[in-house]
């Protein structure tokens, strides 16, 4: 079991190597996760959005998520937008690579990957929206195990993402 986890992180950590070579996926990942980031505050207060819309009140709630969350919620939240952004930064290389080497047969793999596990806080705003929040005050972490589950979904994506960029694939002769 050991070996397994340490495999995985020497692929993550090869992944990473060659994906933030370019300054240009750190930018990616960065802008993604303030967009996951930005889209939970959102989702919480959309018909308050929606009704009044001003970016003056889009920044104002934006805002208001740090000041709103507790120090343990927001951790949760950084580190699945941090993630999410890592998935969707991975994604786009491994696209962009397979779009120059002329490869298809991992892209529907890797568009599921981008959708799939991309922000599971964002999953939790949405809780809201179908009207669920209220039974998270009766799980014993209070809500935080949907963070906790987010989190290890994202690693595991992030594991799979990393597996596929590190693989070589030998070009096919017609």
């Amino acid at each position: 079991m050991n070996f397994q986890i340490m495999k995985y992180l020497h692929n993550i950590i090869n992944a990473s190597k060659e994906v933030y070579s370019s300054t240009w996926y750190y930018l990616i990942t960065g802008g993604s996760a303030l967009i996951l980031l930005s889209l939970n505050a959102l989702f919480r207060n959309y018909d308050l959005l929606f009704n009044n819309f001003s970016f003056s009140l889009l920044f104002s709630l934006i805002y208001g998520l740090f000041i709103s969350f507790t120090p343990l919620a927001l951790l949760f939240l950084f580190i699945t937008s941090l993630l999410g952004g890592v998935v969707i930064t991975f994604s786009i290389f491994l696209i962009r690579r397979q779009l120059a080497l002329q490869a298809s047969i991992g892209a529907p793999s890797v568009l599921i990957a981008i959708l799939a596990p991309a922000c599971p806080s964002c999953a939790l705003g949405l809780l809201g929206l179908l009207g669920v929040s209220g039974v998270l005050a009766f799980l014993p972490l209070k809500g935080f195990e949907f963070a906790i589950l987010g989190i290890i979904l994202l690693f595991i994506s992030v594991s799979y993402l990393s597996t596929k960029i590190i693989s070589t694939v030998c070009e096919v002769k017609s």
